[in-house]
């Protein structure tokens, strides 16, 4: 299945997106929010195993081939970035899935635009935005994950960064919402955010993988697609 490079425009920051070109339209689109420091790439595989699914994966601002501005690294800035993809693609009816940081990014912006969302896959991480430590900034940099022109990023996340719940935003999303937790203590989503998710959904689904931690894909990738696509199917299944 072929992808191809696309880019939409937030202000005046360029968004890049990896968007699948041969597919079918009776099938439930995906687009895909990756976590922080995330970008469009890693999800290409996924793109290909979910043929002929329409699928979309992000880069958000300063990650991946997306334009780095100097500031602006706030929840609402991330959010706006998916919303400029979202209108750049034109979809309608379509599954938003997120992992990690993503998450809260999704959240709000699906709570925001619910009308237009068939269904969500959120991936280990609680409904909340968090305040992030300036020790993460240092744990980045040891780690050698990001090139040294993109480092104001690092920085400019952690200082944007303040805690927000958005327990509540869940209220008014009413689509169907699958939920993939680890079972491990490596997991990010613990059991008393679990049961707040099942509190504040109308429509929710929680799987947990109990051997997995937050990469959810490891030990059993299979399990990890196939979970993911039994869930696209019965949207699939569902009127539009």
């Amino acid at each position: 299945m072929p992808v191809r490079d696309r880019y939409s425009k937030n202000k005046e920051i360029s968004i890049h997106y990896l968007e699948s070109t041969d597919y079918c339209l009776n099938l439930t689109p995906l687009v895909y929010v990756p976590g922080a420091l995330g970008f469009a790439e890693q999800f290409k595989d996924e793109m290909k195993i979910l043929s002929p699914r329409h699928c979309l994966s992000l880069s958000l601002r300063g990650n991946g081939k997306s334009d780095a501005p100097l500031e602006d690294y706030s929840l609402e800035d991330h959010v706006s970035d998916i919303e400029a993809v979202i209108n750049e693609s034109h979809l309608k009816d379509y599954c938003l899935m997120a992992y990690s940081m993503g998450v809260p990014y999704a959240i709000q912006y699906a709570s925001n635009n619910p009308e237009y969302i068939k269904g969500m896959i959120l991936l280990d991480y609680p409904a909340k935005f968090p305040y992030i430590p300036e020790s993460w900034v240092d744990t980045v940099f040891s780690k050698g994950y990001i090139k040294e022109d993109r480092q104001h990023v690092v920085r400019g996340i952690q200082r944007d960064s303040e805690e927000v719940e958005l327990w509540e935003d869940l209220q008014r999303i009413k689509c169907p919402v699958l939920i993939i937790k680890g079972g491990t203590n490596h997991s990010l989503l613990k059991e008393r955010a679990t049961e707040k998710y099942k509190g504040n959904l109308s429509n929710v689904k929680v799987v947990e993988f109990s051997d997995s931690g937050h990469e959810l894909w490891k030990p059993d990738y299979n399990r990890f697609i196939e979970t993911v696509t039994e869930f696209l199917v019965e949207l699939d299944r569902l009127h539009t």
